[in-house]
């Protein structure tokens, strides 16, 4: 398969031109890197697929890299199919229909047909010692665990600051969220999310909560934080011991901990805030509406007292199983690319 790459750089974060660009990637990616067999071509025009070099919004400042819309024009003049990464906490819209976008933290109401949710990659130490947790058998109360903060004040994002508060209310309204609470505009309303549900849940007998809130190591995302491997530590120990992992959307309306918490083999319990979950249908979760977060609870205990603790083992390793055979890069990437042609030659 021939790739147009738009002249990317050796060091492209566009994880899926690593295949192309190999040097001092993450281990995690080596079987992606050793078994893709992609060549790159410098003409457009003769590429079976175009993929953009950049991250369309850049993770750190969210500044927009207008020059995609060329890429995009480019791409339609010679009806090439073409993949933008615009994958990062940020949830601005990005209509462009004939390009085909990898995204973190779609809304479900407000997803376009050509928009797909990625999944979040751990490094491949984390990754590997997640996988080596034992899948405990069912105990006598649901335990359920998180590691992460409560405490930051989050961000508004830049569309909510650019517009009037009304207008942006009505252009990024989510339906019957938007009527109590608008995910995308409410500063620091997330890590409030968080608290309200753990508190819920540690005031439950019937519950063992295992809660480990790291409000003095923030920013994980950051791969230079030097707190970030003693927050993945943390969140490993945090796994062992928990049958079910809370998982709530942060600065972005999605968890990396949702992923983890699949790799790890447990049950994750996503307090849903209009969220899309790639293969939700073949995974073992729970998910608890915003309007019945007071039952959270109650819900927690009704899932765990239906099933055995054989059914229960076997969801945990279905889950981990799930993340490995869909969600991991080597299998996600090829899948996904995939899928792009099949589109374009139908």
């Amino acid at each position: 398969m021939k790739i147009y790459t738009f002249n990317a750089a050796s060091d492209t974060r566009v994880e899926l031109l690593w295949p192309l660009r190999p040097d001092n990637r993450d281990p995690a990616f080596d079987k992606l890197i050793a078994e893709t067999h992609w060549s790159e071509t410098h003409s457009l025009k003769h590429c079976d697929l175009a993929i953009y070099p950049q991250k369309v919004f850049n993770p750190e400042n969210r500044v927009f890299d207008d020059s995609v819309l060329d890429a995009v024009k480019e791409a339609e003049i010679y009806n090439k199919p073409l993949i933008i990464d615009a994958t990062c906490d940020l949830d601005t819209p990005l209509d462009l229909p004939t390009a085909n976008i990898l995204r973190f933290g779609l809304y479900k109401s407000l997803k376009k047909p050509f928009e797909t949710e990625r999944p979040y990659w751990s490094n491949q130490k984390t990754k590997t010692q997640l996988e080596a947790l034992e899948i405990l058998p069912r105990s006598q109360k649901p335990a359920v665990g998180f590691c992460g903060t409560t405490s930051a004040a989050g961000k508004f994002f830049k569309i909510g600051n650019s517009l009037p508060f009304p207008l942006s209310k009505t252009l990024l309204s989510q339906g019957n969220l938007a009527q109590k609470i608008d995910m995308r505009l409410k500063k620091g309303m997330s890590h409030q999310l968080r608290k309200v549900a753990m508190d819920l849940l540690a005031e439950d007998r019937r519950i063992d909560s295992h809660f480990d809130i790291t409000n003095t190591l923030q920013d994980y995302y950051n791969p230079a934080n030097i707190n970030r491997v003693l927050l993945e530590d943390r969140f490993i120990d945090n796994m062992k011991k928990s049958d079910y992992c809370l998982c709530v959307r942060a600065n972005g309306n999605y968890s990396g901990r949702f992923y983890m918490a699949l790799n790890a083999g447990c049950i994750p319990l996503v307090i849903d805030t209009d969220v899309e979950i790639p293969f939700e249908e073949k995974i073992h979760l729970l998910k608890v509406p915003l309007k019945s977060l007071y039952k959270i609870g109650d819900l927690v205990v009704e899932h765990f007292e239906k099933i055995t603790n054989k059914e229960f083992q076997e969801m945990k390793l279905e889950n981990r199983a799930i993340y490995n055979e869909l969600m991991a890069p080597d299998r996600f990437i090829p899948n996904f690319i995939e899928s792009i042609l099949q589109k374009a030659n139908s």
